[in-house]
């Protein structure tokens, strides 16, 4: 049986939503921005089962089982962590090694290749930056659209020099060779084997993915060449239909809503009103894939597209899409302006604002825009009109939610309910059964055996895996002995390691590499929630209480021993 390189086990995790994994074997219900059931590996009336598709973990604190996607699978079906991610590959299409043919050295240089791209975006963009100081063209433009240099700083805006090697030159006298700088599309060939700067007189918009990897660019023109706007090729790492514009900022907003605009700067004229739950795809339509990612971390996407013919055509789109990864999306339509960014500045925050509390339900957006379309005083437009919806109302699957819109729709065009369900081809609705109410996660079984040191430790753990930052400014207060010897221990070192060495920590490895108990520790810390309004003070707090317990314990140990030496040995230390 081969080993599996650890880019597959992240990539077949990653691909494997656990939401849609779980939800197959468990019925879901959605409470705040988790999901919770009744735990398939124990008998339960209240439900305790708890999936964070933002994290990628479940955890039951019934009783104690938990990790990511992969675990859950092996576990249900179960199967050998092997058996487990093979079927799963399978499922998502990702090629696995086999056993008598895998090269391992090539699965190395693949990791190390996308790992060196991220590196030659980083450079690239950080010489984009400087450039901007210098470009009076390029900061005549950003002021022009109200950016000023600390937004530009924010979200690293850029300007590519108007010359032809430029970036080239840079990145090859700072050691970087011809073909790697090629893979991460920053240079184009010609046909006499010459190379040449892809972006140039352009400023540039850094695309982040998920882990704050600079994955590729984006360039406006500053001139009339076209196209006018350019984005890095498909590559090794960068996939315009996979990834969107500052997900990696709307995603820690923890809002349940978030924005989605058509351009880079929708989403930077939104954030410098406060709206920094915005994301924008990449120049296309948005995708089936874009949709999952933002099913992943938010309860409603609500469309803000243009508000010309090919905005409304996008939306319509966008709508369709978005039905069909069982999204909830809403419609915000800007009267005043073309787009966000002209409509925000022209009209202000409030009158924003006003616009997002108004908005409509997809259906009844379509409702009322199509009827705009038609004269339904006409018998046949009418029935054009009622057939233009047709297909959007098939996307609906909840009865209630048909309900509403086929009764909204009867009165509009006095067309009878009956007539409606049956041009949907529905000959009978049956009438729902009355909602669940959703019950209250019972966590009194989890704490069973956890003392306060326990908490205090796993507490400490939770914060430093949100925020590598609070592991810097705390480093000299967190030693290793202040986790014992079991799974908070195991855990910390894993993570203490990978700071040190400046990498990040992917929990889908981690948990690859913990025995079955450390797991459902893990799982146990991922699920606290860490969105505390002053993390640094907690923190603190978290380390006190930690340090304080260990005290006590050791006290207690001492007097335990009968050892009177020990104990006035102790209290000289104290004093």
């Amino acid at each position: 049986m081969p080993l599996i390189p650890d880019h597959i086990i992240q990539e077949v995790a990653e691909k494997n939503d656990i939401y849609e994994l779980v939800s197959q074997y468990v019925s879901l219900k959605r409470t705040g921005s988790s999901y919770i059931g009744l735990c398939p590996f124990h008998n339960e009336k209240t439900p305790s089962f708890s999936v964070s598709p933002q994290k990628g973990i479940f955890h039951c604190f019934g009783c104690g089982e938990g990790g990511n996607s992969i675990g859950f699978y092996m576990k249900i079906e179960n199967l050998s962590f092997y058996e487990a991610v093979k079927r799963m590959a399978e499922k998502a299409n990702v090629e696995l090694p086999k056993a008598d043919s895998f090269d391992y050295h090539k699965s190395d240089q693949r990791r190390k290749e996308r790992e060196l791209i991220y590196e030659i975006n980083q450079a690239a963009a950080d010489k984009f930056y400087e450039n901007l100081k210098n470009s009076k063209d390029a900061i005549a433009y950003f002021k022009g659209r109200e950016i000023d240099g600390a937004w530009a700083k924010r979200y690293l805006l850029g300007y590519a020099r108007d010359g032809w090697d430029d970036m080239f030159t840079h990145l090859k006298n700072k050691g970087y060779t011809e073909s790697d700088i090629l893979k991460a599309g920053l240079i184009v060939g010609n046909d006499s084997g010459k190379f040449y700067d892809r972006f140039r007189h352009r400023v540039m918009f850094p695309i982040f993915d998920e882990r704050d990897n600079i994955i590729g660019f984006g360039g406006r023109v500053l001139n009339d060449d076209k196209p006018k706007y350019l984005n890095s090729p498909e590559g090794p790492v960068f996939s315009k239909g996979k990834n969107l514009f500052a997900l990696n900022i709307a995603k820690r907003t923890r809002s349940d809503t978030v924005i989605l605009v058509e351009g880079y700067m929708d989403v930077i004229a939104l954030a410098m009103h406060g709206y920094t739950n915005a994301v924008a795809t990449l120049g296309t339509a948005i995708t089936p894939d874009q949709a999952k990612m933002l099913k992943k971390y938010f309860k409603e996407v609500v469309i803000c597209y243009d508000s010309d013919g090919a905005g409304r055509t996008a939306t319509e789109k966008a709508i369709t899409i978005m039905r069909n990864a069982e999204v909830k999306a809403s419609v915000m339509y800007l009267s005043g302006g073309k787009d966000p960014d002209e409509y925000i500045k022209k009209m202000g925050k409030d009158s924003f604002n006003t616009a997002l509390k108004g908005r409509k339900t997809d259906i009844t957006y379509l409702i009322e825009y199509f009827r705009e379309k038609f004269d339904i005083n006409i018998d046949g437009e009418k029935v054009a009109y009622i057939e233009s919806l047709i297909p959007y109302l098939l996307l609906v699957t909840n009865p209630v939610e048909l309900d509403v819109y086929v009764n909204k729709l009867s009165s509009i065009t006095a067309v009878s309910p009956q007539a409606l369900y049956s041009q949907l081809g529905i000959k009978k609705v049956s009438t729902p059964a009355r909602a669940e109410k959703t019950a209250e996660i019972k966590r009194s079984q989890a704490d069973t055996g956890r003392t306060k040191l326990d908490k205090a430790r796993e507490g400490v753990i939770a914060l430093i895996l949100s925020d590598i930052n609070l592991y810097a400014a705390n480093k000299t207060a967190l030693t290793e002995d202040m986790f014992g010897d079991g799974a908070a221990g195991e855990i910390f070192k894993y993570i203490k390691t990978l700071y040190d060495e400046g990498k990040r920590v992917d929990v889908n490895l981690m948990m690859a590499s913990l025995s079955e108990e450390h797991i459902k520790t893990l799982s146990r810390i991922l699920s606290i929630d860490t969105h505390i309004s002053d993390e640094g003070k907690a923190m603190k707090d978290f380390i006190r209480i930690v340090n304080e317990e260990m005290r006590v314990a050791k006290i207690f140990d001492v007097l335990n021993s009968g050892s009177v030496e020990k104990l006035n040995e102790m209290i000289k230390k104290n004093n």
